[in-house]
């Protein structure tokens, strides 16, 4: 870009931030005391649309950023001070701009999780984003107190664009299913392209049961939605917490093209925590964001202001000029896309005071307390379940027979876990009670039968082979390039290829794990002695019809296996029982 072009910008900022000079001496260092930031790069510049779209999805709590990683290590003030710059460069370029959110915005980090109700600390945060869209996540549907809270003091706060098009809950007050937020909104850009937005969620099971969930390709046949689309609009928005390449995303961009063979539609999904691109058709497309706040989603769509295309017919077929970049969420990332010019300021009042106050609550929940320190990195999907570098190797064969069996029980105990009550890897150094909600964030009671040996030999494998039940599908793309000189991340190919990362990475592998994992089977045991089968409460249903399987003479008597520890406090125990040295 010529200089003559950032003078525009130029002037907004000196005017913004006071006078021109490069003196930070006032400004709070940047992001979470103590996180670390990448070195610099060559980025290139993103390219503009007539709309273009950021966006962010999956994050999980992680409003403080990855304070371990410096590829990610920006937080959720430096990603105000982020859309402040990108809103102003779209004003001065006379190009819309759009931040919309696809939810799970629940259990995942202390900050959210470690507060006496799960959410009230990040909520407000969240609601200093001024996004322009946000859809509802399954995080936010498993407990009714969570659904219930997010209903009453959530969606509210952002009116028509808190969409839930196919979501909805029992008022506890008048006893209706009404929808949790807003089933679509019709709105207009600062520039004049008019949106048609709605919110899905895929079709999931599990829901508390204050809440209704409608399959989205029974919700675009009502009334409503058909109404809908007879209003004049410029393009489609549709918000949902589901694979941009699921049934569920696809059933709604047919239905959209049934009615408009030609509109430009915009899928904004999440929900398998992966980057991805999908194309449907030349003039509808898909992105999804990753997940935790380690990655910020660019979209940029040209040709939705073609006059032509006021008459449909004109543009079907014609292609829309698309593009797409998977921005790695750190300070740095943010100044080289946000900033006019490199002595421009990039902190803002709002930004910082975000910061402020993630800090002040950091501190109030203690989350930066070191419990114990880990003595090697331990990786939830890297190595094989077999490895020493394993997570779920060290939660099989070191955590739960420290933390859980309960040695003064009269018979024997194995601990049966679902590999995704396990979210994050942990990293060598100081433990922190943030990391026990950041690694293994959900209460689920463990609960247990007395079986004998035989049928307690064949629970693991009898799981295994059960449905997959899990709280949500974590599937990175399995490629892996080692690169010496690169820091390893995300490497993604999407229906564009390769080349929407922002950063170059050496990608890390992904290895797949069994769905249950337990602890050691106790040995010489003869198969009529009694064993202590204890398994997460979470997955009692599947658990159940098994053992009326293996043993169809039999019914067993289950309970409560310890009162003092449940799935999330077990990381927590341990550290404390075999790594309390407290300085690293």
């Amino acid at each position: 870009m010529r200089f003559s072009a950032l003078l525009p910008l130029l002037a907004v900022a000196v005017a913004a931030h006071g006078h021109g000079h490069d003196d930070d001496s006032h400004i709070e260092k940047r992001s979470q005391p103590g996180a670390p930031q990448p070195n610099p790069v060559d980025l290139s510049p993103l390219t503009w649309g007539d709309v273009n779209i950021i966006h962010t999805t999956d994050t999980h709590g992680w409003l403080s950023g990855h304070t371990k990683e410096a590829s990610y290590s920006a937080d959720f003030g430096d990603f105000s001070s982020f859309l402040y710059h990108m809103r102003q460069q779209a004003i001065h370029r006379r190009k819309d701009l759009l931040v919309v959110d696809s939810g799970d915005l629940h259990d995942g980090n202390g900050l959210g999780d470690a507060s006496p109700v799960n959410g009230e600390y990040t909520r407000p945060i969240y609601q200093k984003i001024n996004y322009d869209a946000l859809s509802i996540g399954n995080h936010e549907l498993y407990v009714n107190d969570v659904a219930e809270n997010t209903y009453r003091h959530f969606a509210p706060g952002w009116g028509k664009r808190y969409l839930t098009s196919n979501v909805f809950i029992k008022d506890s007050l008048t006893n209706k299913t009404v929808p949790i937020g807003n089933l679509y909104n019709k709105f207009r850009l600062k520039f004049g392209t008019r949106v048609m937005s709605y919110g899905f969620l895929y079709n999931f099971v599990g829901a508390a049961n204050n809440t209704v969930i409608e399959p989205s390709n029974f919700t675009v046949t009502l009334p409503w939605f058909q109404k809908s689309l007879k209003e004049d609009v410029d393009m489609y928005l549709i918000v949902g917490h589901v694979p941009v390449r699921w049934a569920e995303a696809t059933a709604v961009v047919q239905a959209i093209r049934a009615a408009h063979p030609s509109k430009p539609i915009v899928v904004l999904g999440g929900h398998l925590h992966v980057r991805d691109f999908k194309v449907y058709d030349n003039r509808a497309f898909g992105l999804a964001s990753g997940r935790f706040m380690e990655t910020v989603g660019w979209l940029s769509v040209d040709g939705i202001r073609d006059r032509a295309c006021k008459v449909e017919t004109n543009c079907v077929g014609k292609n829309l000029t698309v593009t797409r970049r998977y921005l790695d969420s750190n300070v740095y990332t943010y100044k080289k896309h946000s900033l006019a010019h490199p002595k421009q300021k990039f902190d803002t009042w709002k930004g910082r005071s975000i910061t402020k106050e993630i800090v002040k609550i950091r501190k109030t929940l203690n989350l930066s307390n070191t419990i114990g320190c880990a003595p090697q990195d331990y990786y939830l999907a890297r190595y094989p379940y077999t490895d020493a570098r394993s997570l779920l190797n060290l939660v099989s064969n070191e955590v739960l027979p420290t933390a859980v069996v309960n040695a003064s029980r009269p018979y024997p105990g194995v601990v049966i876990v679902n590999s995704g009550s396990q979210r994050f890897d942990l990293f060598k150094g100081p433990f922190t009670l943030d990391d026990t909600y950041i690694v293994s964030p959900f209460h689920n009671d463990f609960v247990y039968a007395s079986v004998p040996y035989s049928i307690a030999s064949k629970m693991l494998t009898a799981l295994n082979g059960a449905p997959f039940q899990k709280r949500g599908d974590d599937i990175p793309l399995p490629a892996y390039a080692k690169n010496a000189t690169l820091t390893p991340g995300y490497v993604t190919k999407d229906d564009y290829g390769y080349g929407g990362d922002d950063w170059a990475h050496s990608s890390i592998p992904y290895v797949s794990s069994p769905n249950y994992i337990s602890s050691p089977l106790p040995t010489g045991l003869k198969d009529t002695d009694l064993v202590d089968v204890v398994w997460l409460s979470f997955f009692t249903n599947l658990v159940d019809p098994i053992l009326k399987k293996l043993d169809p003479a039999n019914t067993y008597a289950t309970g409560i296996y310890r009162s003092d520890v449940d799935s999330n406090s077990m990381l927590l125990n341990f550290v404390k029982a075999k790594w309390a040295n407290t300085t690293c």
